[in-house]
């Protein structure tokens, strides 16, 4: 009977172990974007998608997308990521540079995990 108590016990606590180990990650979230249009000569047409990034968990990798979306058709014209380390309660900014086409509209998407 103790055996089994304490083998009930030890299955217990390696389970809120193995939970709560996924909690130690960062936990990110955009908390301001916008995006701005670049023409250039050498470089074409490209939109700066800018995202302030703070991550409410620990330490850690955390992965920003930002898509460059086609408004009429709906596509996703462009797509870029980057891995960034953020500490626990850090904000930190991040810039990326989607490429477009002239006379077309467009909205963007910026992702975090």
């Amino acid at each position: 009977m103790n055996k089994r108590i304490l083998i009930l016990g030890l299955a217990a606590a390696l389970v809120l172990t193995a939970g709560c180990m996924g909690l130690g990650g960062p936990s990110p979230r955009v908390v301001e974007d916008s995006m701005v249009t670049d023409i250039s000569l050498s470089k074409g047409l490209g939109y700066n998608v800018n995202a302030v990034i703070q991550n409410d968990g620990g330490d850690g990798d955390v992965t920003v997308t930002m898509k460059l979306i086609d408004e009429e058709k709906g596509f996703v014209r462009d797509e870029v990521s980057t891995v960034v380390s953020i500490t626990s309660g850090e904000t930190k900014k991040v810039s990326l540079t989607l490429d477009g086409d002239l006379g077309r509209t467009y909205r963007y998407s910026v992702e975090v995990s």
